[in-house]
C-alpha cells in the first residue's frame, strides 16, 4: 500500500509539470503559426504590388520594413518575390543587396536552384551578365587549383 502512495504522489507531482510544458509548447506553436501567417500575408502584399511595374519600389519598401525595421526573417518565398520586384523595378543595387543578405544570413539557400534561377533572371534583366554567369559557375577546389600549377 505504501508503494501505491508514492506512485500517486509522483504522478500528482508530474501532472502540473506536463501541463505547464504543454502550455509552453502550445504558446510557442501559436506564435510560430502567427508569425508564419504574417510572413505569408506580407509576401502576398509584396508580390501583388511587385507585379505592377510602377509599384515594384513600394513592394521593395515593404520588404525592407519587414526585414530591417521589424527585424523579421524572410523565407525562400519572400526572397524570390523580393528579387522579382527588384527585377521589375530594374533596381540592380537592391537586388544585389538582397542577394548579399541571403549569402550572409542564409548560406544554406545560396545553392537553391529556384533562387539561383530567379537571381539569374534578375541579373540578366539588369544587364549584369557577369553576375548571372557566376551563379552557376562551379567554384574551384584546392585540389583542382594545385593540379593546374
Amino acid at each position: 500500500m505504501k508503494q501505491a502512495v508514492r506512485f500517486h504522489q509522483a504522478f500528482t507531482f508530474l501532472i502540473p509539470t506536463v501541463r505547464h510544458s504543454t502550455l509552453i509548447s502550445s504558446d510557442t506553436t501559436s506564435k510560430e503559426n502567427a508569425e508564419h501567417r504574417h510572413r505569408l500575408a506580407t509576401t502576398k502584399k509584396i508580390r501583388l504590388l511587385g507585379l505592377q511595374s510602377n509599384q515594384a519600389r513600394q513592394a521593395l519598401a515593404i520588404y525592407d520594413d519587414y526585414v530591417y525595421r521589424q527585424k523579421k526573417l524572410p523565407d525562400l518565398r519572400m526572397f524570390a518575390v523580393a528579387i522579382n520586384c527588384a527585377m521589375v523595378a530594374e533596381d540592380l543595387v537592391k537586388g544585389r543587396e538582397i542577394h548579399q543578405f541571403i549569402e550572409h544570413h542564409f548560406p544554406h539557400l545560396k545553392d537553391n536552384l529556384m533562387l539561383k534561377q530567379q537571381l539569374r533572371y534578375f541579373y540578366i534583366k539588369c544587364n549584369d551578365k557577369l553576375s548571372a554567369d557566376k551563379l552557376f559557375q562551379k567554384p574551384s577546389t584546392i585540389t583542382e587549383t594545385s593540379a593546374k600549377t
